[in-house]
């Protein structure tokens, strides 16, 4: 197997399990908080699991030929969406968690003593909106999985993999007080 066929196959595992989760937030205004949370719970640890085994994002090289002339604004849009639509989702999930969006959190637990105050409508946006980017690439050049791959691998270390944790552990926390 070569190294293109490993990157189309991590892309489509790893695709799928972010689809997954994708789906639920789609589906969240139909869903009442304790199903929607429950959904969420049982979805995450596989893709923080996923996301663990990704290849380094150093090791991965992407397609550059296709965005060397786009505007970096207007590549941002196309994956992430108009701010709008990132603002609707997060009100309509803080609305929806009412009382258990807010949560305390040590934002760097190996460094910092104090928690500050942090939103699981935010968490699970945020996340959202990085996955969803790398679904976005996946759609736009399945022949170059590595591109996506490495969104979601570089977004799970230095963002998205703090809100993933952070969420799992606040929904496990208000399904078991």
């Amino acid at each position: 197997m070569s190294i293109a066929d490993d990157y189309t196959e991590m892309a489509e595992r790893f695709g799928s399990i972010a689809k997954k989760y994708c789906d639920i937030i789609d589906s969240s205004s139909k869903l009442e908080k304790p199903e929607l949370l429950t959904r969420i719970y049982e979805v995450l640890p596989a893709l923080i699991d996923a996301a663990v085994h990704l290849p380094d994002a150093g090791t991965l090289v992407g397609d550059a030929d296709d965005e060397e002339n786009e505007d970096p604004a207007d590549a941002h849009q196309k994956l992430f969406g108009e701010a709008d639509a990132r603002h609707k989702l997060y009100r309509l999930l803080h609305e929806k968690l009412g009382d258990s969006d807010s949560y305390r959190l040590v934002f760097n637990a190996a460094k910092d003593k104090e928690a500050i105050s942090a939103s699981l409508a935010d968490d699970i946006s945020d996340i959202y909106q990085d996955l969803r980017g790398g679904l976005v690439l996946m759609e736009k050049n399945p022949a170059s999985p590595q591109d996506a791959l490495w969104e979601w691998r570089f977004g799970f270390d230095s963002h998205w993999g703090h809100h993933a944790t952070s969420a799992l552990k606040t929904i496990h926390d208000i399904r078991h007080r």
